[in-house]
């Protein structure tokens, strides 16, 4: 019982530190945030931060792994209808853009992430992220679409499914990540032209659903 108070006590201190971070690392750039206002933010003790991060470079990678994670649970959810593979990627697509209108701040931060650690970061976190961004690049949901496509016949039968995913994937990320440093007003028809020009690419023209 005492052991379980103390194990919920402490995910509660480290799901404050991420929050507290998450809220810091989206109004301020990150560089500037010290692990004492990240202790203040969240109500720990610097002795509490360092029971659950070695760094808040590590508090950074963890915020950021989040945000994407975040990201595709909800592009997972919103194809899991009947539609055919090609609509399917079209809805999936056309979320994404959603997504970035709605959360510019989340995007705008894994820009600087990316910029920042590629040069920065200490080799036990850039390979734990890297591992983290190949299974994203791989997620199952992707590849489930572009072969549940190739099987009803609104796919072209060509591509290869994992591969494609991980275009897929790394494209829209990369355009979003960059129009996330403009106001929104800015993005004109950009994104909603490339996922055009995507679904064309990937249908089947012989059958198109």
């Amino acid at each position: 019982m005492i052991e379980n108070w103390h194990q919920n006590l402490k995910n509660k201190n480290r799901e404050e530190l991420i929050t507290a971070g998450k809220e810091l690392f989206m109004n301020q750039n990150f560089l500037s945030v010290n692990i004492k206002d990240l202790c203040e933010a969240a109500g720990v003790s610097r002795v509490t931060f360092y029971k659950h991060f070695h760094s808040i470079d590590e508090l950074i990678c963890e915020v950021q792994m989040e945000l994407l994670e975040t990201m595709t649970d909800f592009l997972e959810s919103q194809t899991a209808g009947p539609q055919s593979g090609r609509e399917k990627l079209m809805i999936l697509t056309e979320a994404w853009i959603d997504y970035a209108r709605l959360h510019p701040g989340h995007l705008k931060f894994t820009v600087l992430f990316d910029l920042h650690y590629t040069y920065e970061s200490n080799q036990l976190l850039k390979q734990r992220y890297t591992n983290f961004i190949n299974t994203k690049k791989e997620q199952l949901f992707l590849i489930q679409i572009l072969e549940a496509g190739k099987l009803d016949g609104s796919i072209r039968p060509d591509i290869e499914a994992v591969e494609t995913a991980q275009f897929i994937y790394s494209s829209m990320i990369g355009l979003l990540q960059k129009l996330s440093l403009f106001p929104i007003e800015e993005w004109g028809s950009m994104p909603t032209r490339f996922v055009d020009m995507l679904i064309q690419y990937l249908s089947n023209s012989g059958n198109v659903r």
